[in-house]
């Protein structure tokens, strides 16, 4: 999700497909607010998938991140998928000339325009998130991109 919002975030970022396939997500302070909640569960074993609902498509999360960015409304530019699929095979055949690696390739392709959206039973625990996943979106953009945070630690992932 990170390389996602930094790629928008950087202006090179550019849709690829309609846009209508959806992605499960979670806001950390959501999954921190659920753990503490767990702390009142009997003893026994519980597992749960935790995922913050509504699930948004690509349209919708990528048009909260541009908004927050003041990037416009909308998704900004877009390829259709067969396209970016062909851009992402391009860039596999340079990878293995080259022996370098690119931020497009056609297995990312796929996975932007896969679907990847799973279902929870957190309703039945009494759990009620308190950030709206929007919200915590928009927190996300703000902290990671939008705001300093002079010398903090930064902890980076892939």
């Amino acid at each position: 999700m990170y390389n996602l919002l930094r790629q928008i975030a950087s202006g090179k970022f550019v849709m690829i497909g309609d846009g209508k396939n959806h992605k499960s997500m979670a806001y950390v302070e959501n999954v921190a607010a659920f753990l503490e909640h767990c702390l009142g569960f009997s003893s026994g074993v519980h597992v749960y998938n935790y995922i913050d609902k509504p699930d948004f498509d690509m349209n919708t999360l990528v048009g909260i991140v541009r908004e927050k960015l003041g990037k416009g409304a909308g998704v900004g530019p877009r390829l259709p998928y067969g396209i970016g699929l062909a851009a992402g095979y391009v860039f596999d055949l340079a990878a293995r000339v080259t022996g370098r690696t690119f931020p497009v390739s056609s297995i990312r392709v796929k996975k932007f325009c896969a679907t990847t959206q799973f279902d929870t039973s957190l309703g039945k625990t009494g759990f009620i998130p308190p950030v709206a996943l929007s919200e915590g979106l928009q927190r996300t953009v703000s902290h990671e991109f939008l705001e300093d945070h002079g010398e903090e630690a930064v902890f980076f992932t892939e």
